[in-house]
C-alpha cells in the first residue's frame, strides 16, 4: 500500500510540471532530428523550425495560405494562397493563387486562377518534368445538369455547382502558365434518374462513374449543395502516370489516368489503362456506388491522401489522415495505410459485384483509447526517413511524431495566433494548419542553403533546454556506468562517470520535459538543482549529439 501511494504522489506531482503548453512539448533522441514546416491556416507566413522549436525560417508572404504549402526538393516553397475571390466561390478553402517562393522569400513564379466562373483551391502537386497539377472548380449551370441528369429539385444556391477540374500547369514567364492537360469531373457521371437524359444507367454497374444524384452524406461537410465533390488533396505518381485525389463530401479517395490526352480524358477509353478518364479506383465509402450499406463505409472526412515516397517505409502504399466526422459512435481521427490490389501493368482490377478492395486497411493509429489526436478538419501525416510517422493534427495546431512502435517521440503545439508568436504558458489559438512536413538535415531542398538557427518562435522558452541532436540520428541506448547521489537538503546532485568526460548534462522529468542542463567536465562533478518537486526524473550524459548514458533518478 506503502509503494502505491508513494506512486500515486510521484505522478501527482510530476503533472504539476506541466507549464510548458506551446512550442516543443517533448523531444526524445529516437525522433527524426532535422526542420519541421507548416503556414497556419489564419496567418499570412510559412515556418520551419528545428526539433527544439528554433527557427531555421520564415516566409513572410502577406496572404493566407490556401490552403496547401510545401518545402520542395528544389529549395522553393510551393504555395497556394488566398485572392480577392471574383465568383460566388464562398468556401474557406478557396485559393486562387499558386506560387514559387526562394529561401529568401523572392517570388520566382506565380499564377492567378480567379474568374467569375472558375477558381483554384485547396492543393497542388509539382511533376518531375517541372509542371504543377493543380485543383480547381468551374461553374456548371441548371440547364447543363439538368441535361446531365441531375434531378432538378435538388439544385440549390444560385442555379449552379461548383465542379471539379484538374489542369496540368506549365509555367510560363513569371506569372503566366500554359495549360497542358485537363480532366473534369462532368464527364464521368452516371445517374439513374431521368433516362430520357445523358448517362442514364445502373449505378452499382458502373464503379467507374461518379452518381451526379449521390445524397449529401455528411452534414459538416462544406457548401454541399453546390460543392458536390470537394476535392481536398492531390497527389501524382510519376512512374504508374496516375493521379490520386481526396474527395471528401463523398468521403472516397480516387485514382485517376494522367497519360491520357485531355480528349481521352473526357472520354472512357485512352490512355495507358484504357478506361480515358473514368475512376480507376476508389475506396472509403462503396455506398457511393451502391454496392455497400453506409454502415461498411471507411473513411470520414479525411484529407492529405498522398503515396509514399520511394525509399521509405511502406513506399508506393497510400497514407490518409481519417479525420473522423461523423463516424459511428464517438467521432476520432486515424492515420491509416492503404494498400490497393494491383494487376501486373499497375492497374486495379474492378470487380464485378462487390467493393474495390481491401476490405481494411493494412496499418492504423488512432483506433486506441490512448491514440487520441482528434481533428475535424485540415490535418496530414507523413512517413519518415527513419521510419517513424509526423502526424499533423491540423485544427488544434498540433505536431507530433511516433515511433514504429507507437510510441510518442516527438510533440510540438504551434506557438502562433495567426501570424502573432504566443508567450511560453498560454494557450493558443488560430494555429490551425492544413499540413506539415518534417526533413531531415540532409534533405536535397537544403543544397546550397546556409541555415541559421534562430530563438523559438514563442517568447518565454529557453532552447537551451531542449536537448537537440541534428545532424545525427546516431544514439547509445545502453547506459555507461553513472552512479549518483542526492543530497535533498542542499539539492546537489553527485555524478560519477569515469568514462565520460566533457559532456552535457540533461535532466528530464518523467514526460521528457528538460528540468535542468549544465557542462559536466570533470569524472565526478556536483551540481546545483533548481527548486524541483518529488518524482522520477531521468539523467542524460549526451556527448556530441549523442546519449552516453542515461540514468532514473528519484528526487524528493
Amino acid at each position: 500500500m506503502r509503494i502505491i501511494s508513494l506512486l500515486l504522489l510521484v505522478f501527482s506531482l510530476t503533472s504539476s510540471l506541466q507549464t510548458q503548453t506551446v512550442g516543443t512539448i517533448f523531444n526524445d533522441p529516437t525522433s527524426l532530428q532535422g526542420y519541421t514546416f507548416f503556414s497556419p491556416f489564419s496567418g499570412t507566413k510559412a515556418w520551419l523550425v528545428d526539433n527544439c522549436g528554433r527557427l531555421a525560417n520564415v516566409w513572410e508572404r502577406g496572404t493566407q495560405p490556401g490552403l496547401a504549402a510545401y518545402f520542395t526538393e528544389t529549395g522553393h516553397m510551393l504555395r497556394t494562397y488566398k485572392t480577392n475571390t471574383v465568383g460566388p466561390f464562398t468556401s474557406a478553402s478557396n485559393a486562387g493563387g499558386l506560387e514559387l517562393v526562394d529561401w529568401d522569400n523572392n517570388t520566382v513564379w506565380h499564377y492567378e486562377l480567379n474568374t467569375p466562373t472558375q477558381l483554384s483551391h485547396h492543393d497542388a502537386v509539382g511533376m518531375p518534368n517541372g509542371n504543377f497539377l493543380l485543383l480547381t472548380w468551374e461553374l456548371v449551370y441548371t440547364d447543363e445538369l439538368i441535361e446531365l441528369g441531375r434531378d432538378p429539385d435538388e439544385i440549390f444556391g444560385g442555379g449552379y455547382m461548383w465542379s471539379e477540374r484538374i489542369i496540368e500547369v506549365e509555367p510560363a514567364g513569371s506569372d503566366n502558365v500554359n495549360i497542358l492537360w485537363e480532366w473534369r469531373i462532368k464527364d464521368h457521371y452516371i445517374q439513374d434518374f431521368d433516362s430520357t437524359k445523358l448517362n442514364f444507367g445502373v449505378v452499382a454497374e458502373h464503379p467507374e462513374l461518379f452518381n451526379i444524384n449521390l445524397p449529401e452524406l455528411n452534414s459538416s461537410n462544406s457548401n454541399a449543395t453546390r460543392d458536390w465533390n470537394h476535392f481536398n488533396s492531390i497527389d501524382y505518381h510519376p512512374e504508374l502516370d496516375q493521379i490520386l485525389i481526396s474527395v471528401r463530401n463523398s468521403d472516397e479517395i480516387w485514382i485517376l489516368d494522367h497519360s491520357t490526352t485531355t480528349e481521352e480524358a473526357a472520354t472512357h477509353t485512352g490512355g495507358l489503362y484504357g478506361k480515358g478518364g473514368d475512376i480507376l479506383y476508389r475506396w472509403g465509402n462503396a455506398s457511393a456506388y451502391n454496392r455497400a450499406p453506409t454502415s461498411d463505409q471507411k473513411l470520414f472526412g479525411q484529407h492529405g491522401v498522398h503515396w509514399i515516397k520511394e525509399g521509405l517505409n511502406d513506399a508506393g502504399k497510400i497514407m490518409i489522415f481519417n479525420n473522423g466526422n461523423g463516424r459511428p459512435g464517438p467521432d476520432y481521427s486515424t492515420v491509416e495505410i492503404l494498400l490497393p490490389p494491383q494487376d501486373g501493368n499497375g492497374g486495379y482490377p474492378q470487380p464485378e459485384t462487390s467493393p474495390f478492395g481491401p476490405g481494411e486497411p493494412e496499418w492504423t493509429y488512432g483506433h486506441e483509447p490512448e491514440e487520441d489526436f482528434y481533428s475535424a478538419y485540415l490535418s496530414n501525416a507523413q512517413r519518415l526517413p527513419n521510419g517513424n510517422t509526423l502526424i499533423n493534427s491540423g485544427s488544434t495546431g498540433t505536431i507530433f511524431e511516433i515511433d514504429e512502435n507507437k510510441n510518442i517521440v516527438w510533440e510540438y503545439v504551434i506557438p502562433l495566433f495567426g501570424d502573432f508568436p504566443a508567450t511560453q504558458g498560454q494557450s493558443v489559438g488560430q494555429n490551425s494548419t492544413f499540413r506539415a512536413y518534417r526533413f531531415a538535415p540532409d534533405f536535397i531542398g537544403f543544397d546550397g542553403i546556409d541555415i541559421t538557427i534562430g530563438e523559438t518562435i514563442e517568447s518565454g522558452t529557453d532552447p537551451e533546454s531542449c536537448l537537440t541532436t541534428v545532424g545525427t540520428t546516431d544514439f547509445i541506448t545502453e547506459s555507461l556506468q553513472i552512479k549518483t547521489a542526492y543530497f535533498p537538503s542542499e539539492r546537489l546532485l553527485e555524478v560519477d562517470a569515469p568514462e565520460v568526460h566533457n559532456a552535457n548534462i540533461v535532466l528530464t522529468d518523467v514526460v521528457g520535459r528538460t528540468c535542468f542542463v549544465d557542462r559536466k567536465n570533470e569524472e565526478r562533478q556536483v551540481f546545483q538543482l533548481p527548486e524541483l518537486v518529488a518524482g522520477v526524473y531521468v539523467l542524460q550524459l549526451v556527448q556530441a549529439g549523442k546519449i552516453v548514458g542515461r540514468e532514473q533518478l528519484f528526487l524528493y
